[in-house]
Formats: structure tokens, C-alpha cells, sequence
């Protein structure tokens, strides 16, 4: 039995994965404005290919522009509200909120002192949901 061969169709099927796994990589290697923007553009570009007229469709763009407005309005990095006071520089796209940060209610400011996701996480959740449903 031979093996099967991979067809140009077939990496065109895992484009958009690699694209918006390396962008995300590159958003949370050198977190800044620049990398958020790719990531999120990146998502944005990929949704709007694909685009049908499905409710899933506008909830998963809702939790893009949420999160990207968020992030983008702090330079690319997202608000949380966490239990500790983090000292020193962002290594990550999360940093501490405060009264500079802008859109502190589309941060992540939910969960518990493990995981924390925001409005833009849920939606983004919902949307894959009901994609998965058939809607």
C-alpha cells in the first residue's frame, strides 16, 4: 500500500493555522503594538476569507474586535486583574491593570487568581460553539 502525498490543497487547509499560530508566537515573544496588530489583523483577514453569513460568524468577529481594541488601545498589551502586583517590565502580552490602562472592562477581569479571560474570550468561545453547531 503506498503512502499518500500531500497536495497543494491540503497545505492550503493549514495555512491559516500556521499564520495565526506564528503571528500569535511572534505577539507573545516581542510583545508591542506591532505583533498585536499582525495577530490581530491576521484574524481578521482569515475571518473576513472565509466569511458566510452564520450567526457564529459575527459573535467570533465581536470577540476579535473586543480583544483587539483592547489590546491595540494598550499598546498591545491586555489588561488583567490579578490578586498580586507584578514589578518590573511586561515579558507578556498580559500586564497588571491600573487607572493608565485604557478599557480596563474589555480586559480580562474575570475567573479566578489561576486563569482569567475577558468579554472578547467568551465571545470568541460562544462563536466557536456555535460554528461547531452548525450555525
Amino acid at each position: 500500500m503506498a503512502g499518500r502525498s500531500v497536495s497543494n490543497d491540503d497545505l492550503l487547509l493549514f495555512l491559516p493555522v500556521f499564520l495565526i499560530l506564528g503571528a500569535r508566537i511572534l505577539w507573545q515573544r516581542r510583545p508591542g503594538l506591532l505583533p498585536c496588530a499582525l495577530f490581530w489583523g491576521t484574524s481578521a483577514v482569515l475571518l473576513a476569507v472565509g466569511w458566510q453569513w452564520a450567526i457564529s460568524q459575527f459573535v467570533l468577529i465581536a470577540g476579535i474586535a473586543s480583544n483587539a481594541i483592547v489590546t491595540l488601545a494598550n499598546g498591545g498589551f491586555m489588561p488583567v486583574a490579578t490578586h498580586r502586583k507584578l514589578a518590573g517590565p511586561a515579558r507578556s502580552v498580559w500586564v497588571q491593570k491600573s487607572g493608565d490602562t485604557r478599557l480596563n472592562w474589555l480586559g480580562d477581569n474575570f475567573g479566578n487568581r489561576f486563569v482569567r479571560f475577558s468579554i472578547g474570550d467568551v465571545l470568541l468561545l460562544a462563536g466557536i460553539i456555535v460554528s461547531i453547531a452548525g450555525y
